[in-house]
């Protein structure tokens, strides 16, 4: 046997007064948008860490490239310099 479903029973969209049933499919049309939005929002954010990650990927593969041209300036010029 299936257990009763929690909280309040939702009514049906028939029973109630017309201001009422109006009021109930519109708080529905909220509560769905919003549940929507907010799901929409994780998406989002998990899109843009993936993108920061790369970005700092990125960034860091940059500074050890520009780490490695400044060792072999510095190597060129001793070279040509003399070192004393």
């Amino acid at each position: 046997m299936e257990a009763p479903k929690r909280g309040r029973p939702r009514k049906a969209p028939t029973e109630g007064t017309d201001k009422q049933k109006k009021n109930r499919e519109y708080m529905r049309k909220y509560n769905s948008e919003i549940k929507a939005g907010i799901s929409q929002l994780e998406k989002d954010e998990m899109k843009c860490l993936e993108e920061l990650d790369k970005i700092r990927k990125e960034r860091k593969k940059l500074i050890d490239e520009l780490d490695k041209a400044n060792k072999q300036a510095e190597s060129i010029l001793k070279e040509k310099v003399g070192k004393k």
